[in-house]
């Protein structure tokens, strides 16, 4: 089961988050995402949030056709899209994409991207926004990223130490290499094949694809 959720960060070129979005099985809204559902076309099957952005009027319309509703404290422990996440999850979800999930507010964005962490290894999650795709490699995980004109493919521990990381088909190939936090080895790297082979053997890896 695949499932979109709809954070109420930027997007801004709707066309190419269209184009990754496709046709999912759930459609969940965190908070003022749900704006980003009405420019998609796509129709909530649920928003969930303490509704700080997403203003009464519009919740009030999308409840009163049929889709439900949950709203939760504003004081929380989770971010609403946190919360969505797991709703996700709940559902039966095995691949998820994250919209909407970056931003102005930074500590909202790296939240979001730590939340990938997070996710069950039998899921499939990543970000997208108009300029980025962001992948997770867990310990002993291994990928596939296919080459996009003009992009670059930046390679990010979310662990203080990445080993054994193996990126193949590109244009500075790495073969064992460790990615440790305080360093930048492995950003602004190309595909130069028709696909990059990325792997690593310990540690969680965020493999971003990014267009300037």
């Amino acid at each position: 089961m695949r499932a979109v959720i709809l954070s109420a960060g930027q997007i801004a070129d709707y066309g190419r988050v269209r184009a990754h979005i496709g046709a999912p099985d759930l459609v969940i809204c965190a908070d003022g995402g749900v704006r980003h559902a009405r420019e998609l076309g796509l129709v909530p099957t649920l928003i969930i949030g303490d509704f700080d952005s997403a203003g009464s009027e519009l919740i009030a319309a999308e409840a009163t056709r049929g889709v439900p509703v949950e709203r939760v404290p504003v004081e929380k422990d989770e971010t609403d899209t946190h919360l969505a996440l797991a709703a996700a999850l709940s559902r039966g979800a095995r691949q998820i994409l994250l919209v909407g999930a970056t931003g102005d507010r930074l500590d909202h964005t790296f939240a979001n991207l730590l939340l990938l962490a997070g996710v069950p290894a039998n899921v499939d999650a990543s970000m997208v926004d108009a300029k980025n795709v962001i992948r997770l490699l867990r310990p002993g995980g291994r990928m596939m990223v296919p080459a996009s004109p003009a992009s670059y493919l930046s390679l990010l521990p979310l662990s203080p130490e990445v080993k054994g990381v193996v990126a193949e088909g590109v244009k500075w190939p790495l073969d064992g290499a460790t990615l440790r936090w305080g360093t930048s080895l492995g950003v602004s790297n190309q595909v130069v094949e028709s696909e990059a082979f990325i792997a690593v053997r310990e540690g969680y890896l965020a493999v971003i694809q990014a267009w300037d």
